[in-house]
C-alpha cells in the first residue's frame, strides 16, 4: 500500500483542503473512495474516540472512515479529507454549508483526474461522512459514481438541529465540544452552540444546509439503524425514499453506531455495490433486494427482503388512547388524562409485528402558549420488563421516539403521509389556552414484534434529560407539558397510528 500524506487540493476559490491518499502498490489505476469530515484525518481512532474496541483496529484506522487495510487490497484507493477550517485544512469553518459541499465536489473531481485513479469516485463513511455524501451527490459532480451513506442524515433541521421543533442541545453541545473544537484551526466560522439556538424555525440558515434529494441521481446504498433514534434513522430512510436515483438500496440494521459498518456482511455488501458501479461488474448486485430489514423480535432479529418501505403489505391501524390503555377500538366515553401519562395494550395473544413509521394524533389542551411533547414507544416483555433497543453507544433506548413543539403543529397536507405527518416548522402558533388542539406527532420508524403475553407501551413524558446527549432541555427553549391534559375518546379520540404487518 502506498500512502501520500498531507496532499493539498486546491478548491475553486483557491483555498486548499488537505488530504491523505491510500492506494495500491504499482501503476495500475484504481477507483477511489472519498470521505470528508471535521474529526481529523490524522487522529488515530483509539487516541480520542470511543467504541474502537468493537472493530478490528490497525494503525490507519480513523473514526467512521473506511479501513485502508481492508479496501486497498481489494483494488481501491482511499482519500481522507480534513474539512476546511479543521485539522490541516486552513480557512473558515462552514460546517455542512454550501462551501463544505463545494469543497467535496472539488475533491471528487481532483481525485478523478489523478494518474492513480480510474476516474470513478464514490463517497463512503458513517454519520457525518455519510451526511456529506448526500450533500455532494446533490451537487452532481461528473465523476461521482456512487454513494455509500451509512447512518447519515438528509434533513438538517428535522434530523440534526431540531427534532419536531425541539432544539437538540444535548447532542449539539456534546458533539461540538468533543468532536469539533479539538480540530478547529481558528475562530473564524459559526459555532453551532451559539448560532443554532438563534434559529428555532426552519429559515434560510437551515435551508442552506438542506439536501435536494431530487438531485441525488447516482447509485445509492443507504444504511439506517433502528436504534439511531435521534439523528440518523429518519435521514437514511427518507433519503432513500425520496432520492431520484434509479439504482438504490436500503438496509436497516441494529447494533451500535459503529460496528455494523465494519461487520463482514456490511463490508461484503459495500464491496458488491462499489464493484458494480466503480468496476463495471453488473452482476455483483444480482439477487440483492432493494430493501433489507432486520425485523426485531425482542432482542433478536430476523432479516427480511422487501421491495419498498414502508412495506407494501402494511395495514395502518389505530390504537386508541384510553385511561392508561391502548385499544383497537375507541373508548366508550370521553375522558381527560393528565400529562405526563402512560398507555399500554393488553397482552398480545398472538404475534403482532409493527414495522414502519408511526404517527401519534394527540388531542391536548393546556393553559400555556407552548409545550413540548415527548413520545416513547416501548416493547414490554411478558414479565413486565421493558425490552429496549440498542442505542448508538450500545446502551438501551426505546423502540421508537417522537417529538413535537406544540407551536409547530401546522402540517403540510401535500407532503404528509398516514404514518409521517410533515411539519413545515416555518412559523409558531401559540396554543389557545384551554382549547382542545390536535397535535400530529411524527414518531420515527421502528420494528417491533410482540410475542404472546407481551405489550406495547406509549409513554408521554415531560422531559428527556435522562437521555443525556440525546436531550432537548435548553433552558431558554424548553417548554414542559406537565399540567397539560390529554383528551381521549369521543370527538377527541387520540390515537397511535401503527403499521401492522400480516403474519
Amino acid at each position: 500500500m502506498q500512502i501520500d500524506r498531507d496532499v493539498a487540493v486546491t478548491t475553486r476559490d483557491g483555498s486548499p483542503v488537505v488530504v491523505d491518499v491510500f492506494r495500491p502498490d504499482g501503476d495500475v489505476p484504481a477507483p477511489v473512495i472519498v470521505s470528508v469530515g471535521p474529526y481529523g484525518k490524522d487522529v488515530h481512532w483509539p487516541d480520542r474516540y470511543p467504541l474502537y474496541d468493537l472493530v478490528q483496529n490497525n494503525e490507519h484506522m480513523v473514526w467512521e472512515t473506511p479501513d485502508p487495510e481492508w479496501w486497498v487490497p481489494r483494488g481501491y484507493a482511499l482519500v481522507r479529507v480534513d474539512t476546511r477550517g479543521t485539522g490541516k485544512s486552513p480557512g473558515r469553518l462552514d460546517l455542512y454549508g454550501p462551501q463544505d459541499a463545494e469543497d467535496f465536489y472539488d475533491v471528487v473531481e481532483w481525485a478523478a483526474a489523478q494518474p492513480w485513479s480510474t476516474g470513478r469516485v464514490a463517497s463512503s463513511g458513517i454519520s457525518w461522512l455519510a451526511m456529506m455524501g448526500w450533500r455532494v451527490a446533490a451537487l452532481q459532480p461528473p465523476h461521482l459514481a456512487a454513494v455509500v451513506a451509512w447512518e447519515g442524515s438528509t434533513d438538517f433541521y428535522r434530523e440534526c438541529a431540531y427534532q419536531g421543533g425541539l432544539y437538540s442541545n444535548g447532542f449539539i453541545e456534546f458533539w461540538w465540544d468533543r468532536q469539533i473544537e479539538p480540530q478547529r484551526t481558528g475562530p473564524d466560522g459559526d459555532d453551532w452552540r451559539e448560532v443554532l439556538p438563534q434559529h428555532p424555525l426552519l429559515d434560510d440558515y437551515h435551508r442552506a444546509r438542506a439536501t435536494d434529494l431530487d438531485r441525488v441521481t447516482v447509485p445509492l446504498l443507504s444504511a439506517a439503524n433502528w436504534g439511531a433514534l435521534h439523528l440518523h434513522l429518519r435521514g437514511n430512510i427518507e433519503g432513500w425514499r425520496r432520492a431520484a436515483s434509479p439504482d438504490k438500496w436500503l438496509v436497516v440494521h441494529t447494533g451500535t453506531h459503529i460496528d455494523p459498518y465494519y461487520a463482514d456482511w456490511a463490508q461484503d455488501l459495500q464491496l458488491r455495490f462499489l464493484d458494480r458501479y466503480l468496476k463495471d461488474q453488473p452482476e455483483c448486485m444480482d439477487g440483492v433486494a432493494p430493501v433489507q430489514l432486520a425485523i426485531r423480535h425482542g432482542r433478536d432479529v430476523v432479516w427480511r427482503d422487501a421491495t419498498d418501505f414502508p412495506l407494501p403489505e402494511t395495514t395502518w391501524r389505530e390504537l386508541y388512547l384510553g385511561e392508561g390503555t391502548l385499544e383497537w377500538s375507541p373508548p366508550a366515553s370521553s375522558a381527560d388524562v393528565a400529562y405526563p401519562a402512560t398507555f399500554e395494550t393488553a397482552p398480545a395473544t398472538e404475534p403482532l409485528e409493527l414495522t414502519g413509521p408511526v404517527a401519534l394524533r394527540l388531542w391536548l389542551s393546556a393553559d400555556q402558549d407552548d409545550l413540548d411533547v415527548f413520545a416513547r414507544v416501548q416493547h414490554v416483555g411478558a414479565d413486565g420488563v421493558v425490552i429496549p433497543g440498542v442505542g448508538p453507544q450500545g446502551g438501551p433506548v426505546p423502540m421508537a421516539m417522537g417529538w413535537l413543539k406544540a407551536s409547530h403543529r401546522a402540517v403540510d397536507p401535500e407532503r404528509s403521509e398516514p404514518g409521517r405527518p410533515w411539519h413545515p416548522h416555518d412559523r409558531e402558533e401559540p396554543l389557545v389556552h384551554g382549547e382542545p388542539t390536535l397535535l400530529e406527532v411524527e414518531i420515527w420508524p421502528t420494528s417491533i414484534t410482540l410475542g404472546p403475553g407481551e405489550r406495547l407501551r406509549l409513554e408521554l413524558v415531560a422531559a428527556d434529560s435522562d437521555l443525556g446527549m440525546m436531550a432537548h432541555d435548553h433552558p431558554a427553549l424548553h417548554h414542559p407539558a406537565a399540567g397539560a391534559v390529554v383528551h381521549v375518546g369521543g370527538e377527541h379520540a387520540s390515537h397511535l397510528l401503527v403499521p401492522v404487518i400480516p403474519q
